[in-house]
């Protein structure tokens, strides 16, 4: 009976899950705790009842991962794609039913609960890229099924990016490009993708910000000369070429086409301190909670940006700032280290994994843990702008913390069928 309630595969993944889902409530629990002392003062803060709800949607999330662990690889690979079809409805529907919530149609509202099909999307995408590109992972460089896999992910990012949730559609064409990667995807389509992002955020810097041409045009003479020093075919360069230029002059109307205050916040990350008390405060009060932590923290519950409600968010998006608040670098490290777990024992098992979709779904779910914490963590410490990415399992959402269990669930039975024939 209680080897049921333990998932088979890899106990270590599992050690890190149950550690970081620990680590979420004893978090949630100081966020939801009024400050004492003389820093005491009149603040609705964070409710308790935040606290309680994590609890039971981790007991919920719990159940899922024993499932998703134990489930034969076979059905899954054979349920991917009408999964991927019934969330594509549900994203569809969130938009005509969806009620809006701060600005957004992201929640379906059944009974006392509200689900966000998104987060289920990426769990499903996951498991459709999986699908098809196994299946075509004998055929070396095939071009069908890479797009193919493309179409199938952009659907819902589409969907998604309507709502509108921009950070959330970046998952799944990161998640896209770490799976099509793992294919054999030629190194030169991943240096080419790399430079048209630079080149569209040379011309937002150019345009928006310095309000001059020349730093986009520099760019476009350098990219010319590596192109012309590198070995690569005529067709190639000029494909590269034509594809920064592309994107540079795309950009513009890509920016018209954001929300007013997806705008604030990417121009606020590059002149914060033209709006420190508005779309600026939550970047730079992250920054001031991260710092204040030191070395060892201010202690659990002591922490001060938190307490006074100063830190916005601070029980979502901004979680990993009260870690670094109250229990400084080394707790916030020991955080990173369990992710490292998660991330780094999920390659070897695609690596050792001897059916591709079990490779291929290792990879995606690895390719979901390392976006969401890289961007997280970027923003957080002020390295990117403001998008609204939870880190998971640490912050506080039920959906979130249901899609990202079920995930590592899926790693856990990847583990322990990785020398199935």
């Amino acid at each position: 009976m209680i080897g049921l309630l333990v998932p088979p595969g890899d106990k270590r993944v599992y050690l890190a899950w149950l550690l970081l889902c620990l680590a979420s409530l004893a978090v949630l629990w100081s966020v939801t705790e009024p400050i004492h002392g003389p820093y005491e003062q009149p603040d609705p803060g964070v409710a308790k009842s935040v606290f309680w709800r994590q609890a039971a949607w981790l007991v919920i999330s719990w159940f899922a991962l024993l499932i998703a662990s134990r489930l034969p690889l076979r059905y899954l690979e054979n349920a991917a794609l009408p999964l991927l079809l019934g969330v594509i409805l549900l994203l569809g529907l969130v938009l005509v039913v969806g009620p809006r919530i701060g600005g957004s149609h992201r929640w379906l509202v059944i009974g006392p609960m509200r689900l966000q099909p998104a987060e289920v999307a990426k769990v499903a995408v996951v498991m459709a890229l999986a699908t098809v590109l196994g299946r075509s992972a004998d055929q070396e460089r095939n071009l069908g099924a890479t797009v193919g896999s493309f179409v199938l992910m952009a659907v819902p990012m589409v969907l998604v990016l309507r709502e509108p949730d921009l950070g959330t559609s970046l998952v799944f064409i990161a998640v896209w490009i770490g799976m099509v990667f793992w294919s054999g995807m030629p190194g030169i389509l991943l240096v080419g993708a790399a430079s048209a992002a630079l080149s569209a955020v040379i011309m937002f810097y150019s345009e928006s910000i310095a309000h001059e041409a020349w730093p986009w045009a520099v760019y476009l003479l350098l990219v010319v000369g590596v192109l012309y020093l590198v070995r690569l075919g005529n067709l190639t360069r000029v494909v590269l070429l034509l594809l920064n230029v592309a994107t540079g002059v795309g950009i513009p109307f890509f920016w018209d086409r954001l929300k007013p205050y997806q705008q604030d916040r990417i121009l606020t990350f590059f002149e914060p301190g033209k709006d420190e008390f508005g779309t600026a405060y939550q970047a730079i009060q992250s920054k001031v909670a991260i710092g204040s932590g030191g070395l060892f923290g201010t202690h659990y519950l002591q922490g001060t940006q938190k307490g006074l409600a100063f830190l916005p968010e601070r029980h979502t998006d901004f979680i990993f700032s009260v870690v670094g608040e109250e229990l400084g670098l080394f707790g916030a490290v020991a955080i990173l280290a369990l992710f490292a777990v998660i991330v780094l024992r999920g390659i070897d098992h695609a690596e050792a994994a001897r059916k591709p979709f079990a490779s291929f779904l290792a990879v995606g779910i690895v390719s979901y843990f390392t976006f969401h914490v890289v961007v997280n963590v970027s923003i957080t410490t002020g390295l990117m702008p403001v998008t609204g990415l939870p880190l998971p399992l640490l912050s506080y959402g039920g959906s979130n913390l249901l899609a990202s269990s079920v995930m590592v669930g899926l790693l856990l039975n990847v583990s322990s069928r990785t020398f199935d024939d």
